[in-house]
């Protein structure tokens, strides 16, 4: 599973029973940093955490949004002719041990790193 691959993968472990695979997501940012070194992908889970925080029920939440960051990038691409990004992400292991992101839909992106994080795990209250 993608998230097996990233560090700090525990959280959004323990918010579901399977974590779903990141099929028709909502895409909200795709940020260069650190002149390249660095990407940041934050995105909507497809579907809502079976295991919610308390917090998050009190609060209305009906969305995960997961800020995912990738370092020592050795390649990056993407290209949009659209706005409002959604798609699937694919996040695997390649052989020599870097992780390959592939997003395919309104945005197209391919990104090789050597590390991925999972940076931040929120939920949110998505009126669409």
């Amino acid at each position: 599973m993608w998230n097996d691959i990233l560090d700090n993968n525990t959280f959004i472990k323990n918010l579901y029973k399977q974590v779903p695979e990141l099929l028709d997501v909502r895409i909200a940012e795709i940020k260069l940093l650190d002149e390249g070194d660095k990407v940041t992908i934050v995105l909507d889970l497809p579907k809502y955490a079976e295991n919610p925080p308390k917090k998050w029920n009190g609060l209305g939440y009906n969305t995960v949004v997961v800020e995912i960051d990738f370092f020592d990038i050795k390649e990056v691409y993407i290209n949009s002719l659209k706005r409002g990004f959604k798609g699937n992400v694919e996040i695997t292991l390649n052989p020599d041990k870097t992780i390959s992101v592939i997003i395919t839909g309104s945005v197209e992106a391919r990104i090789t790193a050597e590390a991925g994080l999972i940076q931040a795990v929120r939920g949110y209250c998505n009126k669409i």
